[in-house]
C-alpha cells in the first residue's frame, strides 16, 4: 500500500485511531475468510469496513462492484449482468436472492505480525467496477485497475497538498466515484486518515470533524454545504472543503468560506475518468487540469489522456479552452436545447433560475427531448414565498422569453439520491404527477 507508514493512522472509527499495522493484519484475516466468488458487490456503509472489504477482495484477486445505489432492483440487475456475484454488507439487507457475507471488524491478536513486502493488492483490470449514477440514462460499468487509481490519487494529492497528517471526513458514500477517490483511495495512497462515518446532518458533520484531528478536509456536496451554512453550529477548524456531484454556485462557496472559515474547492471529473481538474470556486469559473492530464479538443467533443487512464477517455461535457491551459465548463453535449430556433444550455438556464432571490433551489429541464423546437421547457422549483407570476417576471429579466419554463412545479424539496443529484427520471415523475393533478 503506497501510503503505509509504521505507526501511522489510516482511519478514525468510533472515537479511536486505527493503525496501518492493524488495518493490514485485518485485511489478511478477512481475505482468508472470504468465500470464493469472482465478483463481490460491496455495500458497506462504514467507510473503514468498506476499505477493509475492498482490500481483502483484491488481496484474494476478486473484483469489487460498486452499485450506484442500494435499491434491490439495481443490485439484482448488476448481478444478472455479472454472474457469480456475492454481496458484502455491514448492515442487514433484504433478501436479494444472492449469496451474502456479513462484514464486521475482524479481531486481530495483539502483536500479530504484518507480512512485510507481501503482494497485498491484485492489479487485475477489473479490480474495481464503478457504475455511473444513471441520472441521465442507464447506469454503465467502468473498469478500474488498482495501480491506475493510485496514480490518479497521487495527482489529486499533489493538487490539494494532502499528506499523511491530513484527516478526511466525507458525507458521500464510498461506492460513488467521488467518495471512493477522495475518502478511500487517497488515504490509502497518501497515508491520510479517513473518518469511518458517513455524516449527513450538519450536527453529524460537525461531530465527525471534531473527532478527526487537524488538519481536516471535508469532502461533500453543495446540498450538505447549504445545510451547514444555515446551521447555528460552531465549526472546528477545516483546512479546506472539496465539493463535487453537482455545480456549486459562487455565492454558496463564498457563504461557506465565510461561515466555516475555510477554503472551498471543486473537483471536475466523471466515473469514466475519475477526478481530472479542480478550481477554487470563489476565484471564478475557470478550471485547471491535474498535472499530466492532456485534453484533446475536437469538433465532436473532448477526450482525455493521462498516465492513470487506460486509454483515451471521451467526455460527455463541452469545454472552452483558455490560452493559459485552463478551461471553462459549458455543460454536457446533451445539455443544449433548441427552442423556436434558439439554442441555450440547460445548466446555464438553471443557474439563472437559482440566482433569483427567493429561489432556494430549482432545475430547468426539457421533458420532451432537446431538439423538439415545439417543446416548452419545464422547471421544478423550491421557492417558498414566491408565486408563479413573480417568478416568471424575474425569469424574463434573465433569459429569452422562449426559454421561460412552462410548466413550473413548486415543491418543498428537490428529490435527491445518495450523492445529492436530482435524477432526471424523478423530476419527470414530479411533472407527470403535477400534470395529472391539474387535469
Amino acid at each position: 500500500m503506497p501510503g503505509y507508514r509504521a505507526g501511522g493512522t489510516i482511519a478514525w472509527r468510533q472515537g479511536r485511531a486505527v493503525a496501518h499495522e492493524t488495518f493490514l493484519a485485518q485485511v489478511e484475516q478477512l481475505a482468508a475468510t472470504l468465500p470464493d466468488a469472482p465478483r463481490l458487490i460491496n455495500l458497506c456503509q462504514d467507510r473503514y469496513l468498506f476499505m477493509l472489504s475492498l482490500c481483502a477482495a483484491l488481496r484474494r484477486g476478486h473484483s469489487t462492484l460498486l452499485p450506484p445505489n442500494r435499491l434491490a432492483a439495481t443490485i439484482r440487475a448488476i448481478a444478472a449482468d455479472h454472474p457469480g456475484c456475492m454481496t458484502l454488507a455491514d448492515e442487514p439487507l433484504e433478501d436479494l436472492g444472492l449469496p451474502h457475507v456479513a462484514i464486521s471488524e475482524p479481531l486481530v491478536a495483539p502483536g500479530r505480525p504484518v507480512p512485510a513486502g507481501s503482494p497485498l493488492i491484485s492489479d487485475r483490470p477489473d479490480g474495481i467496477v464503478a457504475f455511473t449514477s444513471g441520472s441521465t440514462g442507464t447506469s454503465q460499468p467502468n473498469l478500474k485497475r488498482w495501480s491506475d487509481q493510485m496514480r490518479c490519487s497521487a495527482a489529486a494529492m499533489a493538487r490539494f497538498g494532502i499528506g499523511e497528517a491530513t484527516g478526511m471526513v466525507a458525507t458521500v458514500p464510498p461506492q460513488h466515484m467521488f467518495g471512493l477517490e477522495l475518502s478511500v483511495l487517497i488515504p490509502m495512497a497518501s497515508g491520510a486518515a479517513a473518518h469511518a462515518g458517513r455524516p449527513f446532518f450538519p450536527d453529524d458533520i460537525r461531530a465527525a470533524l471534531a473527532e478527526t484531528p487537524p488538519p481536516r478536509v471535508l469532502v461533500t456536496t453543495p446540498v450538505h454545504l447549504a445545510a451547514c451554512v444555515k446551521s447555528d453550529l460552531d465549526w472546528p477548524a477545516i483546512d479546506f472543503v472539496i465539493s463535487a456531484t453537482a455545480p456549486l454556485s459562487e455565492a454558496l462557496a463564498h457563504a461557506v468560506e465565510t461561515r466555516l472559515s475555510t477554503r472551498v474547492f471543486e473537483i471536475y471529473g466523471c466515473t469514466e475518468a475519475g477526478s481530472v481538474a479542480s478550481r477554487r470556486t470563489c476565484e471564478g469559473p475557470l478550471w485547471r487540469w491535474y498535472d499530466g492530464v492532456v485534453p484533446q479538443v475536437r469538433e465532436d467533443g473532448v477526450a482525455l489522456t493521462a498516465d492513470f487512464l487506460p486509454g483515451e477517455i471521451p467526455l460527455n461535457d463541452r469545454i472552452e479552452p483558455e490560452p493559459d491551459g485552463r478551461f471553462r465548463l459549458l455543460g454536457r453535449g446533451s445539455d443544449l436545447v433548441n427552442v423556436a430556433g434558439k439554442r441555450a444550455s440547460l445548466m446555464d438556464l438553471t443557474l439563472k433560475l437559482n440566482a433569483i432571490p427567493g429561489v432556494r433551489e430549482g432545475v430547468i429541464l426539457a421533458p420532451d427531448g432537446r431538439d423538439d423546437t415545439s417543446a416548452r421547457l419545464a422547471a421544478v422549483v423550491v421557492a417558498p414565498g414566491l408565486d408563479r407570476a413573480t417568478l416568471i417576471a424575474r425569469l424574463r429579466e434573465r433569459m429569452d422569453p422562449v426559454f421561460i419554463p412552462r410548466p413550473i412545479v413548486f415543491v418543498d424539496a428537490l428529490p435527491r439520491n445518495d450523492v445529492g443529484k436530482t435524477p432526471r427520471q424523478w423530476l419527470l415523475q414530479l411533472l407527470d404527477r403535477a400534470r395529472e393533478t391539474n387535469t
